[in-house]
């Protein structure tokens, strides 16, 4: 726990709180309701990062009266692209090794210690895809208040469930500029004190202001990419619902029918003229749902050997799993399908065991 009767942390616990009100302030309502949701289960998951995502519901219903399931929380998941549980462990651990870096150079006031802190927070983790989080600061803001709640005003960590993730990111940066005018401004007796803090205001004020530019437009490509979410969310509901059950499955059906097309075709079995038309349309109809980045994720009709973790993200028909270690031989019923990076699923495949 970090000793907050020291003066200098209170005025790192002021200014942060002053950091976060501004944010706050500038905050409405249609602009934080999506995030508040995903902040709170992502605070759940830096508490405990070994919890599955059937937990995490349980634990949210129970905390915040929400009426969630394991789906609800892999779609949460999966939309900051944590859905495997490697990668979520990797940017978890990576959070609390620099937020105890940080505190532990609030603590000692050390440059060095400040040094270690950065080099920790400038290190970038990856995606499955290679790519950099975005959601990397956002984990990194809220571990910080999970691991030190001291130095929580009263109303900070609660604020920062609205915020998204370029917020988070510039909240990030100014905690460091505080712990770097902690940490490597010049020592001086009492008579420098008051020197020291009028010059620590100035070049607070300084990076607020180099600072303002980048927040807005990181503010605008937050909104571009949030517009271009919409449309994949409009996307991804249209093919949802083609592949319900209400309509018959129409992506597996159009998948099933053209293996059987090419099938027929690779076998030189010869085929009523008449119905030449309806091959061509499934040709193309599959053609379409190709074009539209809507990829199947398993071989329909395969037998495959899985494991829990495997088979909990799917629609599975068989005897229960005795522990996460065990291994099932599964047969693919339906392959399910996901919409260009894997991560945005559109429909959970289904599985059924076999002996």
């Amino acid at each position: 726990m970090i000793n907050i009767t020291d003066p200098i942390v209170k005025r790192f616990i002021e200014n942060l709180h002053k950091a976060v009100e501004r944010k706050n302030k500038n905050l409405s309502a249609s602009s934080y309701d999506d995030y508040v949701l995903e902040n709170r289960v992502l605070k759940i998951f830096c508490e405990v990062k070994t919890l599955d995502p059937r937990r995490c519901a349980d634990e949210m219903n129970d905390r915040y009266n929400t009426r969630l399931g394991n789906d609800d929380i892999i779609k949460i998941l999966k939309t900051n692209r944590l859905s495997f549980q490697a990668k979520r462990a990797e940017l978890l651990n990576w959070a609390e090794d620099m937020i105890e870096a940080f505190a532990k150079a609030l603590e000692t006031h050390k440059p060095k210690d400040y040094e270690n802190y950065v080099a920790l927070r400038n290190k970038i983790i990856y995606t499955r895809d290679d790519e950099r989080y975005r959601v990397q600061e956002r984990i990194a803001c809220l571990m910080l208040y999970v691991k030190h709640p001291e130095l929580d005003s009263g109303t900070d960590a609660d604020s920062l469930e609205k915020f998204g993730n370029v917020y988070m990111k510039h909240l990030l940066a100014e905690a460091s500029d505080f712990l770097r005018n902690i940490c490597l401004r010049p020592k001086g007796g009492s008579k420098g004190e008051k020197k020291d803090s009028q010059q620590e205001k100035i070049e607070l004020l300084e990076n607020m202001l180099n600072r303002s530019d980048m927040l807005l437009k990181d503010l605008q490509d937050e909104f571009e990419d949030r517009i271009r979410e919409s449309h994949q969310n409009d996307l991804v509901e249209f093919f949802s619902r083609l592949n319900s059950e209400k309509y018959g499955c129409i992506l597996d059906a159009v998948l099933s029918a053209r293996n059987g097309v090419r099938q027929l075709r690779k076998d030189k079995v010869q085929l009523p003229p008449e119905i030449g038309g309806l091959f061509i349309l499934i040709e193309r109809l599959a053609q379409f749902i190709r074009d539209s980045e809507i990829n199947p994720i398993l071989k329909p009709g395969s037998v495959q050997t899985m494991r829990f973790d495997e088979v909990e993200s799917c629609d599975y028909e068989g005897s229960p799993f005795l522990n996460t270690t065990e291994v099932k031989r599964v047969k693919v019923l339906s392959p399910g399908w996901v919409y260009k990076n894997k991560d945005v699923q559109i429909a959970r495949p289904r599985l059924k065991e076999v002996s």
